[in-house]
């Protein structure tokens, strides 16, 4: 099999399962109960707690919340922090999680600031930081790296872009697709308001995630129980998947740097190969999506959305998958929906560009073979598919 949809999910590292399956069967109390096993349960998580903060950099001043993924993660930090009446600005760019989050509020009259004609391919243009300060924006959210396009918004650049500008707004970041393939500075967390990350999208178990957040800030709770995590998210806390996403935010921190230069080298291989197979077929007119740049800063390595009109996406994606190569079309929360990106079309592609893209996106267990055996397959699929869907076009 050839996995290159690691932005959607990614296959769990035999270490943290390992872990995960001890926690299970050793350590299974509820750590809020008050006899000697359960208290263990709680110095298990609080051990992983502070594991996570040295692994990350995260200073005492942020409070370290588990939450079961990146979507409740940025739901919680968004309508916890903005609801009623905080004013919040985006690039439309975002995950859906945040997207949604802050369509939700305009039901209360508290509508955000659209900052989308103020993106440059899918990352905020600094030159417009000023506009918040204009609109009194309590709040910018905005992705770390892009899910679809993996274009960075650089922490340290909009830091300093808000501090100069717009010092009253703070700065959330969804780093689901973050951590692993770029560095956060331990530095930048002074000035964070909020973090977001998933584990499963860093070889970690699905239903687990953080909210990493300045305590400071007052959230009000989603969901309302027995007043677990500074009674902020309640709930009992679910200590096998703890163990296992502190493993696995271990490994992604430690291998960054390697996988960065990895997938240097298997996006560039992609890259190469797309522009031979365009040489040789001609009517193959390929559009990268994604920023061709090397520039941590401006683009993370481990992702690459391209099109190629006018064959279907979907169609060269179940030809792959007859192969057992598997790859995406964009993020797969939205994927069911069966509607173009509304990120794609946000950086100015047409509908039908958007719908005959594909979005590659590499983990550490990926292959310059598996490269090949990829491209291999869509020029095929390619050239058999072409003569279809040309004459589609040519009969609208």
């Amino acid at each position: 099999m050839v996995y290159l949809d690691n932005a959607a999910t990614t296959p769990m590292d035999e270490e943290v399962i390992r872990r995960v399956h001890e926690s299970m069967r050793d350590v299974f109390a509820n750590s809020g109960t008050r006899y000697r096993i359960g208290l263990d349960a709680k110095r298990r998580i609080e051990q992983s707690t502070e594991l996570i903060a040295e692994h990350l950099e995260i200073p005492s001043t942020h409070r370290i919340l588990f939450t079961s993924g990146g979507t409740e993660s940025n739901n919680l930090f968004v309508k916890g922090l903005c609801f009623p009446d905080k004013k919040a600005a985006f690039t439309g760019m975002e995950h859906s999680s945040i997207t949604e989050s802050l369509s939700f509020l305009k039901q209360f009259g508290n509508d955000p600031c659209s900052l989308l004609p103020f993106q440059k391919e899918g990352r905020l243009d600094l030159d417009s930081v000023s506009i918040l300060k204009e609109n009194r924006v309590k709040l910018l959210c905005l992705s770390h790296a892009n899910n679809e396009l993996g274009t960075v918004n650089d922490p340290l650049q909009i830091i300093s872009a808000l501090a100069k500008e717009s010092p009253q707004t703070k700065l959330f970041l969804d780093g689901v697709q973050a951590i692993g393939k770029l560095k956060l500075d331990g530095s930048a967390w002074k000035s964070l308001a909020g973090y977001s990350i998933s584990g499963h999208k860093i070889h970690g178990p699905k239903g687990i995630g953080l909210l990493i957040f300045d305590s400071r800030l007052v959230l009000n709770p989603q969901m309302h129980g027995g007043k677990q995590q500074f009674g902020v998210r309640s709930g009992t806390l679910p200590l096998p998947l703890i163990v296992g996403l502190e493993v696995a935010i271990k490994r992604a921190v430690a291998i960054t740097e390697q996988n960065q230069k990895h997938f240097h080298g298997l996006r560039r291989r992609l890259i190469k190969g797309l522009k031979k197979i365009q040489g040789r077929f001609s009517k193959l007119k390929i559009r990268f999506n994604s920023l061709v740049d090397e520039d941590v800063t401006r683009q993370s390595p481990a992702i690459l959305n391209f099109s190629f009109p006018p064959v279907e996406g979907e169609v060269i994606l179940h030809h792959l998958e007859a192969k057992n190569i598997f790859v995406g079309l964009g993020s797969a929360c939205s994927a069911r929906l069966r509607e173009p990106s509304k990120i794609l079309m946000g950086i100015g592609l047409s509908e039908e560009q958007a719908r005959c893209s594909l979005r590659i996106s590499f983990s550490h267990n990926n292959t310059t073979d598996e490269v090949d055996q990829f491209l291999e397959v869509f020029e095929e699929a390619y050239q058999n598919l072409y003569p279809t869907f040309s004459q589609k076009v040519e009969h609208r």
